[in-house]
This record gives structure tokens, sequence and C-alpha cells, in this order.
């Protein structure tokens, strides 16, 4: 390394012209080394009478008999590691000025040994701390028979030879230089760092000049030159910490070095990586969001599916202290009953059929014994399924969660189905619209990153989300109860969890999945069903709840089997309540208390419901025949007897109303064949209770696929079909009133020809189909027709095509009958 010329000339000329000057010369030459504007500030501070304290103005007074020094590392030193930074403060606990005083006396002036002598008499006058930079500036009292360059020179070559000595020094390592500038005592936000700015006031240093200046603070790394402002790079903190107190302020050649700390430009890659590429930072923020969301939220989101299942603090009869307030008086009894919509007196009226007692009875018999709980209450709708599971087999149940799929599946959006979802599991709290933001953020993180974030959850996703939570919550109420070790000492027993469930049924919440059907599978919520069907076989698997499903579609029992394989399931099947039952229902919904045969006593109101009640029972057997004993329509027909209509009328209107319904859903729809085989079984059944399976295979219309024609109808409640041993037996009307419309439909001679039309071109359509697929096959084969093996074919085909032809020809004949 070449240093220039002139910077050696003035290197020697300053130490020459500072050994040889008397002390009066040394203190001007300090002075001028000065900032200029430090002078006018000082002069300033004393015409007004304020405070010349270096804490407050920055700049350390001293005289022409002091020297300031600077010490490194005698107070705790601040670094990136947290652990030699607790160690430091470990290692000097005291950071009392006296105890720096003391620490760095020893260092300066030690006693004599090994031939080396101290300074003698040395004076501290002055401690100035600096806590950031783990050091502190000294001032000392220049001895009579000593010069400041000496005295600097003992106590720089003292404190070399003591830093090797006593365990805090090994580890610390202090160290003393002459401060050559002016220093700047500042307490801004500027915190060390390897790298110092070097701004020049004046002409700037060369790289040799700067590397001669600051090599002694510590080993340099680099040096970046520059005409205002040159960087020098050391490769610890510490010897920039000691270069910037001990040069900053210094004049050479007419030009004032004024040193800092570079800004701390640390770089985390592992930061870098994830702030500055949006496929990882966007995914990754989102991610911590969801996982901050779930840790939030989640608990108390059991905490309302729990509290619903419970029903701890709902309004009725289940709730313990709502009980003990309705038990008080038979009127708070009636009242509350009528506002949560349970009247239990009324339920007593309703009149159970006597022959649904033994299924109450084995359905809670079956709960009770705690083995294979995977029940299932098949029904015709309006069979009373609904009745008799919630208000006669669990009126009495506490633990009991009852899900509509029918309010699932008929939802319209996504939002809606949610809500919808939430409210039946009690899922709180929950955000549908979300759903919208997310799947905004997912295409606009697409548009940036080239792949979706994953943020944006479908409402399956959504629905299978809210029903892991709320088996949390089922599996919590199932072992409420729930003690591992039972007794004390000798007679202290483990349970496990499995154990206790299998002992305590009773502990076990009740879920009912009402209207569970495959008939609406086409339609945009019919996840529905599988999840639930899932969900509630894990939930068997688990033995933490016992499920009961409400069905009245047979094709339930597939997607059940899926998904709970090799399980047998209980099941209830329920049939239409008897002639003698619905008759009595009727009677009993329409009069509180049958009337007495003794008119004695018998004021008017109670003689005009007598004879009422008489006129009604002589006309009931005739209406209700053709009715039958399906709940639902019993209920409709008593509205209307109610509302003031006869018994006749109240039928008449209910069957036109249900041939109405059937037309528009069966024979209305372009549903091509599915119309004509509707059709066919409307007028069948029309004139017979029940139609034989035999007979319609041979049909054309239902000679293709029978088997699959008649169940496609059954689940879309047009028929009944019953099986034996798997195979399809007997064929009914879905309700017994169907046959009545049925007769209805086809004794309208008017709408008899228009829909008989209708079914006669589908027919003419349906064969001309069958000639076209005959012509094509006899093309096909008319090159080896010459040939005897194909000649009996060609006669098959032949004999279709005129089967087929006549089958048409018949169709059209009464289409011309039909016009005329």
């Amino acid at each position: 390394m070449f240093i220039t010329t002139q910077f050696k000339t003035s290197l020697k000329a300053s130490r020459l012209w500072r050994t040889q000057l008397p002390t009066s010369r040394l203190l001007q030459s300090r002075i001028t080394n000065r900032r200029f504007i430090s002078d006018d500030i000082q002069k300033a501070d004393k015409e007004a009478g304020e405070s010349n304290q270096v804490e407050e103005t920055g700049i350390i007074e001293k005289t022409s008999q002091e020297t300031v020094i600077y010490f490194d590392r005698v107070l705790p030193f601040r670094t990136n590691n947290p652990f030699l930074s607790w160690f430091s403060y470990f290692l000097i606990p005291d950071k009392s000025i006296e105890a720096i005083k003391t620490h760095v006396m020893n260092l300066a002036n030690p006693k004599e040994s090994d031939g080396f002598r101290s300074i003698g008499h040395l004076e501290i006058s002055e401690v100035i701390p600096i806590s950031r930079d783990g050091g502190a500036f000294v001032k000392f009292k220049v001895p009579a028979y000593s010069n400041i360059s000496e005295l600097n020179s003992k106590i720089h070559k003292n404190t070399l030879r003591e830093s090797k000595h006593g365990l805090i020094n090994k580890f610390s390592t202090p160290l003393a230089f002459p401060v050559k500038g002016s220093p700047w005592i500042e307490d801004l936000r500027r915190f060390p760092d390897k790298t110092i700015l070097v701004k020049f006031q004046g002409s700037s240093l060369s790289e040799e000049e700067l590397y001669a200046l600051f090599r002694r603070y510590g080993t340099i790394i680099d040096i970046k030159p520059d005409q205002a402002v040159a960087q020098v790079i050391f490769r610890g903190i510490r010897g920039a910490i000691c270069a910037k107190n001990c040069v900053t302020g210094l004049k050479l050649n007419n030009t004032v070095l004024h040193v800092q700390y570079a800004q701390s430009s640390k770089r985390n890659f592992i930061m870098d990586a994830i702030v500055n590429h949006q496929r990882i930072s966007i995914p990754l923020i989102l991610a911590l969001l969801a996982a901050f969301a779930v840790a939030i939220f989640d608990p108390i989101r059991e905490f309302f599916i729990e509290t619903k299942i419970t029903n701890k603090f709902g309004l009725d009869k289940k709730n313990k202290i709502v009980k003990y307030f309705l038990d008080l008086t038979n009127s708070t009894i009636s009242s509350l009953h009528r506002l949560i919509g349970a009247d239990e007196q009324k339920d007593g009226k309703r009149v159970l059929w006597t022959e649904r007692m033994d299924m109450v009875k084995e359905l809670k018999l079956w709960i009770e014994e705690n083995a294979n709980t995977f029940l299932i209450v098949r029904g015709a709708r309006g069979a009373g399924k609904h009745e008799l599971v919630m208000q006669h087999a669990l009126h009495d149940r506490q633990d009991v969660l009852y899900i509509d799929c029918d309010k699932l599946v008929k939802s319209r959006t996504d939002i809606q189905f949610i809500s919808n979802a939430s409210r039946q599991i009690g899922y709180f709290p929950v955000f549908p619209w979300l759903n919208t933001v997310s799947n905004m953020l997912d295409l606009a993180v697409q548009g940036l990153t080239g792949q979706k974030s994953g943020f944006s959850e479908t409402k399956d996703t959504q629905f299978r989300n809210m029903l892991s939570t709320a088996l949390m919550s089922i599996r919590r109420i199932s072992l409420s109860g729930y003690k591992p070790v039972v007794g004390s000492g000798e007679n202290e027993v483990n349970i496990k969890e499995e154990d206790y469930l299998q002992q305590h049924p009773e502990k076990k919440p009740v879920i009912v999945i009402d209207r569970f059907t495959t008939v609406n599978k086409n339609e945009g919520n019919s996840f529905t069903y599988k999840e639930l069907s899932d969900w509630a076989a894990m939930l068997i698997s688990m033995n933490i709840a016992h499920v009961i499903f409400l069905t009245e579609d047979v094709g339930a029992y597939q997607m059940l089997s899926e998904s709970l394989p090799d399980q047998v399931f209980k099941t209830i099947t329920l049939s239409d309540a008897s002639r003698e039952s619905a008759k009595s229902y009727v009677l009993n919904s329409l009069f509180d208390n049958d009337p007495t045969e003794d008119e004695e006593g018998v004021n008017e109101t109670q003689l005009k419901s007598k004879i009422n009640y008489k006129d009604i029972s002589k006309t009931l057997n005739q209406s209700l025949e053709p009715l039958g004993g399906r709940m639902l329509d019993l209920q409709a027909f008593v509205r209307r007897i109610k509302s003031g209509e006869t018994p006749q009328e109240a039928l008449n209107s209910m069957v036109y109303q249900t041939a109405e319904q059937i037309t528009q859903i069966f024979l209305n729809k372009d549903q091509g064949l599915v119309n004509a085989q509707a059709w066919e079984l409307i007028k069948r059944l029309s004139k017979s209770d029940t139609i034989e399976y035999d007979s319609l295979i041979y049909h054309p219309i239902f000679k293709a696929t029978p088997e699959q024609s008649l169940t496609e109808l059954e689940r879309h409640g047009l028929i009944t079909v019953t099986r034996d041993r798997g195979i399809l037996k007997d064929i009914y009307p879905a309700k017994p009133i169907f046959k009545a419309a049925f007769a209805n439909i086809v004794g309208d001679e008017n709408l008899y020809k228009i829909l008989e039309t209708s079914y006669l071109l589908r027919l003419i359509k349906f064969e001309n189909e069958r000639i076209s697929k005959f012509e094509q096959e006899i093309e096909k084969l008319s090159y080896v027709a010459g040939q005897r093996e194909f000649r009996n074919r060609v006669l098959y085909l032949a004999d279709k095509i005129e089967t087929c032809n006549s089958s048409i020809v018949n169709a059209e004949a009464q289409i011309k009958a039909f016009s005329k």
C-alpha cells in the first residue's frame, strides 16, 4: 500500500509540530480541529446563560491540560446475537460511572509488575459513557511531568497489556484510542454498523489516505472512495465504532472529516423471498389469516353447536329452568307451548295410531341397546315419519340435533346454502360473504401469479368443515361425564372412552337427518346427501352418537351402504293408517271430545256440535275411502272441513288439486318416453288398485328397461313398488289419493283425448325409431342377404318392422278417431 507524498509530509509535520510546540499551541491545534460551528454555538450558549453540558450539546469540552481517550468494551455491548448480548451484560453487571472509572483506571494505570512501570499519579476528570456503542469517552488530566502525546501512548499500551489479563478482559478485550477529532455525542437512532460513511468538508482523501487513517482501529474489508462521501467497510463492528468515535471532526489539509454509521441494510433472504414473490407471499398471508381465524372462531363455533344440541338456553320444555316454570300452572304451560309451537295437549289429541305404538317402543329400545344405532325410518311422504320420531320417540330426549336436508338442497345460492347449513347445525359465527371475497382474491392472485391461491373454498368443502366441527362438539357432549379413573386405592379402575360410551348410551346425542333422498341427485346441492351419509357413518364408527335417517326413497339404502359397508341397518317402515285409525284421527281433530248420547243438560252449542258430529260421521267413511290413511292428506282434509267445506267437497277439492299436480309434473313436461310410461301407469292404476310387474315387462314402452323406468318413477313420487327378495313385484299409487286422481284424469273426456293423443304420438315416434334401427341393420345385411346363414336374421327383423308398423297403424287410427 502506497501513501501519497503529500499525506506523509502532512502526518510527519503534524507529529513534529505536536512534539515541538508548547501546550498552549497544542490546545490551539485541538480547538482548530473542532467543527467551526461549535464555537459559535458555544458562544451563543454562554451569552444566553444556557447549559453547556455534553448531554445537551453533544460536544466534549476540555482544557489544555486534559486529553480525551475512547475506551471500547467497558460497557455491555449489543450484537445481533441475543446470547452474546446477554453474556456481555452478565460479564459487566455494574454500569455505573464509578465502576467505569475503576475499570478504566485498572486498564490505563495498572500496578507495576514484570518490569512495567505505571504512569504514576493519574486522575480522571470526566467519564462520558456511550451505552449504544458499549464504550466511553474518558477525560484525563495531563500530569505536569508529561504531555498529551506521551500520556496517550502510555494509556494505549497499558490497556493493550492489561486486556490480556482477567476473565472479563479475555471475553471483552477492551482497547483505548486517543480521540483525534471532535466527537459528536448524539442519541439519534443511528445504530452501529460495519460500514462507516466519511463525508468530506473540503477536498476528498484518496483510498490510501483513508486506509492509513482508519486501519489502526480494525481490519478493513473494502474502501469505496468518493468525492463527497467515502465508504470504509470493517470486518468487525468494533473497528467501525472506534473509528467513528475517534476520527469524526478531524481536520486534515483544510478538510474536516464527518464520520457516520451507514444505514443497516442487512437482508433476510427468507423474508425477501416471501415479500418479493407474490406466489409465495400472498398464499402465505392468506394461510396465516385462515389459521388465525380457525384458532379464534373454531372454539366459539364448537360452543354454539354444543349449545344447539344440548339446548341449554332454549325456551322449551327440555330446558330445566323453563320446565320448572311450565309446571307451575296449566295456563302457563298452554301459553308457552303455543308460543314455541309444541302444544303437548294438542299432540295428545292427535291420537297416535295403535299400530305405531309398537314402532315407537321399538325405536326407543334400539337407541337404548347401544348396538348398531344406524337407524332408518322409511315411509311415503306424509306418512308421519317426523311426528313418529321427533314428537313421540324423542320428545323427552335431551341431546337431539335435527337436520332437514330439504332446506339445504333447495338453497338457490352458495351464500344461502352456507347460511342454511350453519343454522341447521348451529355453526356460528359464519361469514357467507367471505366466500365471494375469497373468490375475487383467488382470481386476483391467479392473475398476478398464474396459479390459484387456494384460499377460496367451494361450498361442499365449507359444509364438510362445518360437519367436522360438529363432530368435535358431539364427541365432547358424549364424553361430558367421562372419567378415566373411577374409585380410589385398591378399588381404582381405569375406564377407556370406548367402554364408557358402550356402557352409557344415554349420554350420546341423537342425530336426526330428515328428508334424506337420492331423487334430487342432479341438483346443485345434491352433494349434501353424500356428505351427511359419510359424516353419519363416522359418528357411528366412533360410537359417539345415535343416527336416525328419515327417508321415503328406496335408493337411499344404496348410498348409506356405500358410506357404511358391511352394516345391517335397523329399519322401520311406515305404512298408511288403517281406515278406523284415520277416521278416529279426523274426528278427534275436529272435536275436542265426543258428544255423549245423553241430551239432558246439554246447551244449544253442545247440541249443535253433537248434530255436526253425527252428520260428519255418516259421510266420513265414504270420503275417507279414496283418501286413505296418509297423515299429510288427513291433515289437509281436516283443515278444509274446519274452513267450512263438507267432507265430500273437501275430498273433491283435494282430488282435483292432486290431479292437476300429476299432470303438471309427469304429463305436461316434455320428458319423452317418461311421459308415455307415466300415462300408461296412470291409465292402468285408475282401474285397478295394483299392477303386477310381469304385466308391464312385455309392453313396448317398458320392454327396453322396465326396472329402471319404474324405479325412476318411484323416486319421483308417482308410484310405489313392492319387492320380493330384491325383485320388483307389485306397483301401487304413491299415495292413496292418487288412485282417485288417476280416475279423475282418465274420466275427463277432453283431458283424456289430449293426453292419449300425446301418448300415441310418442308411441309412434318410439316405434319409428325402432323401425329405423331395424332398417339400418337390414341395410348392412343386404350384401349377404343371399347367404343362408343370415336369412333368419333378416326375417326376424322384417317381423319386428311389421309389428312396429302395426302398432303405428293402430295408434294413427285411434288419433283419427279422436279427431272425429
